[in-house]
């Protein structure tokens, strides 16, 4: 599942089991190509949990965070931060942490 972040959300969509955080923009092409590959993981997996957080309209989120650069992504379980990457990864990549995170 998909969901869109925002100031009054974030902390919940965040606080319970294993969640998949993407910051973007919408100007940026590498992010719109994440988007794409996010949106592939959730149809093949629809048990994980996607949060995604547009750092254009909540730049707080962004600066909170500590995002430099987008796309940024947090693998997150319970609120906690287990990685973060930046730079886009493909779909194997994400998928093995899901293995390694859900699973592991």
């Amino acid at each position: 599942m998909i969901s869109t972040a925002n100031y009054e959300n974030y902390e919940q969509l965040l606080s319970e089991g294993f969640t998949i955080v993407d910051f973007y923009s919408e100007t940026c092409g590498p992010c719109k190509l994440f988007s794409k590959i996010l949106e592939d993981i959730s149809f093949e997996l629809p048990f994980v949990n996607i949060v995604k957080v547009n750092t254009t309209y909540f730049p707080k989120l962004g600066s909170d965070n500590e995002i430099e650069a987008v796309p940024t992504i947090f693998f997150v379980q319970d609120g906690k931060i287990l990685e973060r990457v930046v730079g886009v990864m493909d779909q194997d990549e994400v998928v093995e942490k899901i293995g390694t995170y859900y699973y592991g």
